[in-house]
């Protein structure tokens, strides 16, 4: 039997992230859905019990996932008469083999300030009703490092409600696929679907460069609409 190159094993790993967490974000989705509408209004803030039973259904999520280090639920409420704007974000994440919550949503004015309505993990399903990944980019509100986000729409009959996001690491892809990345004698790089480099096996084409500013790019095994892997 022939063994899989490294090329192929890089396709296999990156088809596994995306198929773990993309299916994550819809399934998540699709119970935070059901959650609200059990008691929907039309102001979209978690009641007591929707946030135990929403903490629930993600820390559950989190924990069955190998890949990702945090996700949760955004969501934004416009001002009524009777209520001031709100910006949900019920957030959870991996420390030290726990999971913590962030307590992101008790600061609203600083929500006010980042407004993450304008960051397109956000502004993509919100717009088009489809899920996304976006990144790598640096996430300077939760972690401070190089991060590819999976967010999915959360709808209610057909309305847009707010966003599932699943964080994933570059660094933690890169402790998965650099091992095959090495194998590759020559310069091989993964990117995003815009050319953004997410890592390469050579230390001088760094997390973020665009791929375009580099030197004579082929691209080889194209692998979905997520990320490609390309030979220099």
């Amino acid at each position: 039997m022939t063994q899989p190159t490294p090329i192929e094993e890089l396709q296999t790993l990156l088809e596994q992230v995306t198929q773990e967490t993309s299916s994550l974000a819809a399934c998540l989705a699709t119970k935070t859905g059901q959650i609200l509408a059990r008691d929907k209004t039309e102001h979209i803030k978690l009641s007591a019990i929707q946030r135990t039973q929403l903490q629930h259904e993600i820390k559950a999520a989190l924990q069955q996932s190998q890949y990702s280090q945090g996700m949760g639920f955004a969501s934004y409420s416009p001002a009524t008469q009777a209520e001031q704007e709100y910006w949900t974000l019920e957030w959870w994440y991996k420390k030290e083999n726990q999971l913590q919550q962030a307590q992101l949503e008790n600061y609203q004015n600083a929500q006010r300030f980042l407004d993450f309505r304008t960051f397109e993990w956000f502004q993509q399903p919100a717009t088009n009703k489809q899920p996304c990944i976006y990144g790598p980019y640096v996430d300077y509100i939760c972690n401070g490092a190089y991060t590819i986000t999976i967010a999915h729409p959360v709808m209610i009959n057909d309305q847009f409600v707010g966003v599932i996001a699943i964080d994933v690491l570059v660094s933690a892809l890169e402790k998965v696929l650099l091992p095959q990345l090495k194998k590759i004698k020559q310069k091989a790089v993964i990117t995003n679907r815009i050319a953004r480099v997410i890592t390469s096996n050579d230390i001088s084409i760094r997390t973020g460069t665009l791929l375009k500013h580099l030197t004579n790019p082929s691209y080889s095994n194209v692998t979905g609409q997520s990320f490609q892997l390309v030979m220099i």
